[in-house]
């Protein structure tokens, strides 16, 4: 083989390399908008009927406490305990917002798998969670 046909085979590799991980990016950046949409529109869906159950109770216990000395006690507990359980959900949002797998962790796997192939480090046997459309 001469070097231009060496050149050719290298980068004709190279080229289906970086499609292939283009390929792959891209499927992981529609898949990570899908699910943040629909963790959103569930999510707002839900705060609506929350809120809305929330307020209906605000108003019945308001309501039944209305013509009692303790309807101000009744109201101040309501408050602290929207209150709490607000403060609970923000804490468990956090949490599980940093318990978040990373986004587009196949396609950081594999641009370290190639960087290193490239470099000439053996690279080890692909596992089952880094085999897919790129593999070829």
């Amino acid at each position: 083989m001469s070097v231009k046909q060496n050149l050719r085979a290298v980068s004709g590799g190279f080229t289906a390399l970086v499609k292939t991980r283009l390929e792959l990016l891209s499927l992981e950046l529609t898949e990570e908008k899908d699910r943040l949409l629909s963790v959103l529109l569930f999510g707002a869906i839900g705060l609506l009927f929350l809120h809305l159950a929330l307020t209906v109770v605000a108003v019945l216990v308001g309501l039944f406490f209305w013509g009692t000395e303790y309807r101000y006690i009744a109201l101040a507990v309501l408050v602290l305990v929207y209150a709490l359980v607000g403060l609970g959900c923000l804490l468990l949002m956090k949490k599980h917002l940093g318990l978040a797998t990373t986004p587009f962790a196949a396609t950081i796997d594999a641009l370290r798998d190639d960087a290193q192939a490239l470099r000439g480090r053996h690279v080890p046997a692909a596992t089952g969670a880094n085999k897919g459309a790129g593999d070829e």
